[in-house]
C-alpha cells in the first residue's frame, strides 16, 4: 500500500523562501543600533582629534613664547658686552652671579642694564649683569699667556612670564 498523502520533506530551495520571509522580522531595529554605534566611534575620533589639535596649538604657542624669550636675552647679552666695553674699569669689585640659572633678573647681584622698551610683546625686559674679571691662561706652552675675562649673565622673560632664558659668554675686552 502507497501512501501519497505524506506531507514532502523540505528541500533546500524551501528552507531559503523561508529564512528570507522571516529575517526581516528578527532583524528589526539592528540596523538602529548598529548605527548608534557607528555615530559613537566617529563622535570619539572627532573628540581626539579636536584635543590633539588643542595640544599641538599650546605646544607651539610655548615654542614661540621661548623663541622669544631667547631672542630677548640673546640681545641682552650684546647690550651687556657692548656696555661691557666702555665701563670694564668699574667692575673691579663688582658681585658674581653664584647660580646664573637661579638668578631672577632683579636681585643680589642687581642688573647693569636693561633694554627698556625692547618689544612690547615680552612679559618683562631683558637685563643684564656683568661680573668681575677673571684671569684665565691661554694654551699650555711656556711662558705662561694670560687674559682678562668678564663673565656677562643676561635674563629675559618671553610673552609670558613662565617662558624665562638666561644665557651666559665670556667677554674680552680689547
Amino acid at each position: 500500500i502507497h501512501n501519497d498523502h505524506r506531507v514532502a520533506e523540505p528541500t533546500a530551495v524551501n528552507r531559503t523562501i523561508t529564512m528570507i520571509n522571516q529575517s526581516p522580522r528578527s532583524q528589526r531595529g539592528a540596523a538602529l543600533i548598529i548605527s548608534l554605534i557607528f555615530l559613537l566611534l566617529l563622535t570619539i575620533i572627532g573628540v581626539t582629534a579636536s584635543q590633539t589639535t588643542i595640544l599641538q596649538e599650546r605646544m607651539a604657542g610655548n615654542v614661540k613664547d621661548r623663541n622669544m624669550a631667547f631672542q630677548a636675552s640673546e640681545a641682552a647679552l650684546r647690550a651687556g658686552e657692548i656696555w661691557l666695553n666702555a665701563n670694564s674699569a668699574t667692575l673691579l669689585n663688582a658681585s658674581k652671579i653664584s647660580s646664573p640659572g637661579g638668578w631672577n633678573g632683579v636681585a643680589v647681584p642687581p642688573p647693569n642694564g636693561t633694554l627698556a622698551g625692547f618689544d612690547s610683546n615680552l612679559a618683562g625686559d631683558p637685563v643684564f649683569h656683568a661680573g668681575p674679571p677673571e684671569r684665565i691662561r691661554v694654551g699650555i706652552g711656556l711662558p705662561a699667556a694670560y687674559r682678562i675675562i668678564y663673565p656677562v649673565t643676561s635674563r629675559a622673560v618671553g610673552g609670558t612670564a613662565n617662558a624665562v632664558v638666561t644665557l651666559g659668554t665670556y667677554f674680552e675686552v680689547y
